[in-house]
């Protein structure tokens, strides 16, 4: 993978937050959250690809050749799952920072348009690989995802128990 996901998720945080005043404690979970929301995109255009070529391995291992049922469970496939498991977040509709997209565009990479018009054309082995460099790309992309949402939650739990402890709440509307 060309994107170098380490160094994206590299935002500094200090050890101790308490040390970091509200409104910068804000400003770091904003900035991690920007990045969360890129990496969610780009990890959900990854898992539709994905989920595509595995149904049309399934199809061919299933020795039906039914293209009919294969196309009957794309819109499964790719449908909206954002939710996971885990504390809840609000949902919100954002826009995918460019990069997200540069990630996406990468893995559309691995097959050539004329392949991807024509999935059976492709050998199972090929598939197969393909598949494999892609489900790579979902995981470090899952990975990077879960740290930030512990940075993200972390951040959190601070900006929390300085309000129960006392915070003012005019803090609370800016």
């Amino acid at each position: 993978m060309k994107f170098d996901l380490e160094s994206m998720i590299d935002i500094p945080e200090p050890t101790d937050l308490s040390a970091l005043e509200l409104a910068d404690l804000r400003a770091r979970r904003s900035e991690l959250e920007e990045v969360e929301n890129g990496l969610s995109y780009a990890r959900r255009m990854v898992q539709g690809r994905l989920d595509t070529l595995a149904i049309e391995l399934e199809r061919r291992r299933s020795g039906t050749g039914d293209e009919v049922r294969m196309v009957s469970r794309l819109p499964r496939a790719l449908a909206d799952r954002t939710r996971s498991e885990g504390v809840p977040r609000p949902p919100a509709v954002l826009e995918p920072p460019a990069w997200a997209d540069e990630i996406v565009s990468e893995v559309d990479e691995y097959l050539t348009p004329t392949q991807k018009a024509d999935l059976p054309s492709i050998d199972d082995v090929e598939l197969s690989e393909v598949i494999e460099q892609i489900a790579q790309v979902e995981r470090k992309l899952s990975e990077a995802r879960h740290s930030l949402h512990s940075r993200i939650d972390r951040i959190q739990e601070e900006i929390i128990g300085r309000y129960r402890s006392g915070a003012p709440v005019d803090d609370l509307l800016r």
